[in-house]
């Protein structure tokens, strides 16, 4: 999977110079793990913050280990603190989750 991001892009109404700030909830599965390398691999995004559900083994860990590589981000169950700064969200959980989780966008 490759996510190519190219300038100008509008992010919520202002246009972006930098790279985007994504999110990533269900960050240990098979689809978070492929979102996460596609975004570590691309110049014009930038991994903000990845979730997971509470009492996963992955809470704390750094996401990039999932793929290999290594960020400044750790794994969060608070989406909510998360998502400060963030300018979108990708989530890859189950239904009952992405409900809960826009309640906090």
């Amino acid at each position: 999977m490759v996510v190519a991001l190219y300038p100008p892009l509008q992010v919520k109404g202002k246009m972006m110079s930098g790279p985007v700030k994504i999110a990533i909830a269900g960050a240990s599965g098979r689809m978070g793990r492929m979102l996460i390398e596609a975004v570590l691999a691309d110049p014009a995004a930038q991994l903000h913050a990845a979730f997971e559900r509470e009492g996963s083994e992955f809470v704390g860990r750094d996401p990039g280990e999932l793929v290999g590589q290594v960020t400044a981000v750790r794994i969060s169950t608070d989406v909510a603190a998360g998502l400060k700064g963030a300018d979108c969200m990708i989530d890859f959980t189950r239904p009952e989750a992405t409900l809960l989780h826009l309640q906090a966008c």
